[in-house]
């Protein structure tokens, strides 16, 4: 990713330093974006606010506390969750729901999927359960940090999720399993 030197430039307010930090991060900082955002938001103005929020805060970056890459990683997680509350796109459903045990078989399986087929569902996955999703799933939050990150309990998390999971398997498992592997669920 970057050295420490140029994070050291940053924090001196080197533009030269700014630019390699922008040209070293934007690939990784993009790739976590545009899992929040579909095609048809602004995801150039929510590169903008994500790095305009890591060069302000720079100088809080402590590298005991862990790499700047986990570090970039959650300010672009908050700020795409920022953004999005913002936009009121956020709408989380409320209630508990029975944990169905195969509803894990589903996790297992998500795996078997490409690149592809994974970026084809989360644009089509409602906003609500796509957050959870991916800050479950993908970005590895626990169900606590996921409730303090959106104000909601650790079990709407753990049900959303839940949901989520069973949005998968009724709207794209099925068929990416018929056409891909020949499973039938």
């Amino acid at each position: 990713m970057v050295g420490n030197n140029t994070i050291s430039q940053c924090i001196k307010g080197d533009q030269q330093a700014y630019s390699v930090l922008y040209r070293s991060c934007a690939p990784y900082v993009f790739t976590i974006i545009k899992n929040y955002f579909t095609p048809d938001d602004d995801r150039k103005d929510a590169m903008q606010e994500v790095f305009a929020q890591i060069f302000l805060s720079i100088d809080k970056f402590d590298e005991e506390k862990g790499s700047f890459k986990a570090w970039i990683s959650k300010i672009a997680v908050y700020q795409s969750i920022a953004i999005l509350r913002k936009k009121d796109k956020i709408q989380i459903g409320f209630g508990l729901e029975v944990v169905d045990e195969e509803n894990y078989d589903t996790l297992d399986s998500l795996e078997k999927l490409s690149v592809n087929d994974l970026e084809k569902m989360l644009v089509n996955m409602p906003v609500g359960y796509k957050t959870i999703f991916l800050l479950s799933v993908i970005d590895e939050y626990s169900h606590k940090e996921i409730g303090e990150l959106l104000g909601i309990t650790p079990e709407t998390s753990r049900s959303q999720l839940f949901r989520a999971i069973k949005w998968i398997k009724t709207n794209i498992f099925n068929d990416i399993n018929k056409m891909r592997y020949g499973i039938l669920q």
